[in-house]
């Protein structure tokens, strides 16, 4: 995935590195107040694989962050 991704539209529930759903509370339920994702720091390696389209907009599946 590259940068000429930035006009898709990002599926929250979908790892944007691996495509397996990424188990976020948030993007199942938009009313959900805590998720795995927010007790976890993700490294900054990792963070820069993130397409430009999906960055800050969908989580990192756990299973890619281990």
């Amino acid at each position: 995935k590259t940068s000429k991704n930035i006009g898709e539209k990002v599926d929250t529930a979908i790892c944007p590195l691996c495509g397996n759903p990424n188990q976020c509370a948030v993007a199942a339920d938009p009313n959900a107040t805590e998720c795995w994702c927010e007790s976890v720091i993700f490294p900054e390696e990792l963070l820069a694989k993130v397409p430009v389209n999906a960055v800050r907009k969908t989580c990192v599946f756990q299973n890619c962050l281990e």
